[in-house]
């Protein structure tokens, strides 16, 4: 066993006696630790709920996963106290390039340029793993919490005062009983089936490929977060770390086999770097298969859906990771509200009604946008992708709001008229707008 992982477990057994000594008395359980689960876990605990994490892995898994953060991904980092960690041991990146294979020309993003609007202005570039283990530490110092290893979510029955969670352990069936139950497990999320709710949308054909490897993009002059547009042959190209270490992720055919997949990495590696004479060594690689999905209801009752489990989509421009960042944080705030008595449960509804509308309104039709800007095949339209990014460079504001608008992906604070004020407007197309910089406060200083 990972030796962080036995450190982690040891410290939740300590943490469990501490249990009966928890004033609020409200239990939350979350279905999976992923980057959802886990920031949605620490933020409630932090409120005083007792929280225990379940998930069917053994430990933390290290294979190839989303690791780029993007600015409001990093001011909820902040405000959870994570942001200092993060930074010691991420790659920054100031820069982001769309490089246009048909003209050879290179698209160019510098977050610096909105410094007077945030203080995060630029990404952070680390694996999802070791933000786990960030979270972890943090989640596990806080009494009343757990994580649950190798422990298989099975059924829920719910009433007016508690969920019960069936779950299977390798000692067997356990119940586990909780006030609230968050599912945050995953694009294949069994709360979501469990309860029946519709994935709607529909799967990409093709396959994508993200291989980690060695290999020094620097030395070329590229971005930490680059983009090639090129047909058939686009990738994401991001850096992981300090080390040379990098991402490359790209499609391939729905039609062939994993092992066929497997064998072309090598060739098809070599059509992205810029000086394939140059070695590179593979590290590790993975496939998945890409959706537009989004859960029909994001609440039902005393259970929530967050993250993956209530809405998928590919992952060029990283929308699918920072939308579940997002819900995390406003799950956060609606149920923690909730927990503490600040909030009546209408909040819940906000929760569950906000979100959606963020994935469905912003983050669903802009990454179907990304994909089909880095695919385009048509050279009329490569050419008009090409002549609209060089007059968002050539204009200061389009270019500070191009970099500011992720903040919209965070959506709007919990109000008790939202009814009234935001749920008519948004059914008449009248809803008052975000702003350029998503209705937050952005100054030099860490509001």
């Amino acid at each position: 066993m990972h030796c962080l992982t036995h450190r982690l477990l040891c410290a939740a057994h300590k943490n469990n006696e501490l249990e009966l000594q928890m004033a609020t008395g409200k239990r939350v359980i979350v279905v999976g630790a992923g980057p959802t689960g886990l920031i949605t876990a620490l933020g409630l605990a932090r409120q005083g709920a007792q929280v225990t994490i379940i998930d069917r892995e053994q430990e933390i898994l290290r294979w190839p996963r989303a690791m780029v953060y993007l600015s409001s991904t990093l001011k909820v980092l902040d405000e959870l106290g994570l942001l200092e960690a993060a930074q010691k041991i991420a790659a920054w990146g100031y820069e982001y390039h769309l490089h246009f294979a048909m003209t050879g020309n290179v698209g160019r993003l510098d977050f610096r340029d909105v410094e007077d609007l945030t203080p995060y202005a630029y990404n952070l570039h680390f694996g999802q793993d070791l933000l786990a283990e960030i979270v972890l530490e943090e989640f596990l110092k806080l009494p009343g919490t757990e994580l649950l290893w190798d422990v298989v979510f099975d059924t829920v029955l719910e009433n007016d005062e508690q969920v019960l969670v069936s779950v299977l352990t390798a000692e067997g069936p356990r119940t586990l009983e909780a006030d609230w139950l968050i599912g945050a497990d995953g694009a294949r999320s069994s709360v979501r089936k469990e309860l029946n709710i519709e994935f709607e949308g529909f799967t990409w054909n093709e396959i994508f490929m993200a291989t980690n490897v060695v290999y020094d993009f620097d030395k070329h002059g590229y971005a930490p977060s680059t983009m090639l547009a090129n047909g058939a042959n686009w990738a994401v190209i991001a850096k992981i770390d300090n080390n040379h270490q990098w991402r490359i992720a790209y499609a391939e055919a729905g039609e062939l086999t994993e092992e066929e997949r497997i064998a072309r990495i090598p060739e098809r590696i070599k059509q992205f770097l810029p000086d394939p004479k140059q070695s590179y060594e593979l590290l590790m690689a993975n496939s998945y298969r890409v959706h537009q999905r989004s859960a029909s209801r994001y609440r039902q009752g005393r259970v929530f859906l967050a993250g993956d489990a209530a809405h998928a989509t590919n992952p060029i421009g990283g929308l699918g990771f920072t939308s579940g960042i997002q819900d995390a944080n406003m799950l956060i705030k609606c149920l923690g509200g909730v927990i503490n008595g600040d909030y009546d449960e209408d909040a819940l509804d906000w929760y569950a009604y906000e979100r959606r509308r963020c994935f469905l309104e912003i983050a669903n039709p802009t990454a179907i946008e990304f994909k089909r800007r880095t695919q385009e095949t048509n050279p009329v339209k490569r050419k008009e992708d090409e002549d609209n990014f060089v007059a968002l460079m050539n204009d200061r504001e389009m270019r500070r709001q191009a970099m500011t608008s992720i903040f919209n992906l965070s959506g709007r604070d919990y109000r008790v008229d939202w009814k009234e004020v935001y749920l008519h407007a948004d059914e008449a197309g009248t809803s008052p707008t975000l702003g350029a910089h998503g209705g937050v406060v952005l100054s030099n200083e860490r509001s």
